[in-house]
């Protein structure tokens, strides 16, 4: 599989001329602290310097409910789901959200559990009724309204197409929403990325282009296949990304084994 294909770099403008609302989502269990937040944060930081106005939030901050597919939301009028938790105050923002970002560490080939029941919770988006829209069955949309989604993601892997399917199910949902899907910031061997940066070695050159394809989403509506390749280019061979990686585990293992106050396998911040 391709880099382009993983990316899916859209050529469509869906927010140029305005201010758009971004809603962002990181679902990394680590919070800020995690590698997909050196992908997401910079991102952001371009999109707010380009004049759009973010709300950001954490999902291990949020209580939501995993969705119990009795669909009552989509027969109601409304549209209300039958629980009261945080999507209460969320969904509203998402409705009203030009551009969707969802950030997740990759979690067994696709998105790590509770944005994936944040994603289920959104169902009230649409209605019960089903229309032929281009040549697919899909529900109709109860708020009409043109919006894009990005996925920003991050892997302990080395190679890029370890992200085809979390990608692919995110080209899906937003088709399913009725959302553009405007492209996917991509950083393979994450932890890598993470120690290069910390030691000061020159891998500036990705973040830098996360925040400009922040910049240009609002400025043109679109992110140059370019700057995608940056984020996600090779850092080190594989098979030195293999020896060291497992070196460092071996090492927190024996660590562990000294003392239980010793680190987790959290401490590499791998998400």
């Amino acid at each position: 599989m391709t880099g382009d294909k993983i990316h899916s770099q859209s050529g469509n403008a869906g927010t140029t001329g305005k201010n758009p609302k971004v809603f962002a989502v990181n679902a990394s269990p680590r919070r800020d602290k995690g590698n997909t937040e050196l992908i997401l944060n910079p991102f952001l930081e371009g999109m707010k310097k380009a004049g759009a106005e973010i709300e950001m939030y954490y999902i291990r901050d949020l209580q939501i409910q995993p969705c119990r597919e009795e669909l009552a939301c989509m027969f109601r009028p409304d549209g209300r789901c039958i629980h009261r938790d945080d999507m209460d105050t969320i969904l509203p923002r998402i409705r009203d959200a030009d551009i969707l970002v969802l950030a997740t560490p990759l979690c067994f080939d696709g998105v790590a559990g509770p944005l994936k029941i944040l994603m289920d919770r959104m169902l009230p988006l649409l209605q019960i009724f089903i229309e032929n829209r281009d040549g697919h069955c899909r529900h109709q949309l109860r708020d009409p309204k043109s919006r894009q989604l990005v996925l920003v993601s991050s892997c302990g892997f080395w190679e890029l197409d370890n992200f085809g399917s979390l990608v692919a199910h995110m080209q899906a949902f937003a088709i399913n929403i009725s959302a553009e899907y405007s492209g996917s910031l991509l950083r393979p061997h994450a932890s890598s990325f993470h120690g290069m940066l910390v030691q000061g070695a020159p891998v500036q050159d990705i973040p830098d282009a996360a925040r400009r394809a922040g910049e240009r989403l609002v400025q043109d509506g679109t992110i140059a296949a370019s700057l995608l390749e940056t984020i996600s280019r090779p850092l080190v061979p594989r098979d030195t990304y293999i020896e060291e990686s497992n070196r460092r585990y071996a090492e927190l293992i024996q660590a562990r084994q000294v003392s239980t106050g010793g680190p987790s396998l959290s401490s590499e911040g791998s998400r």
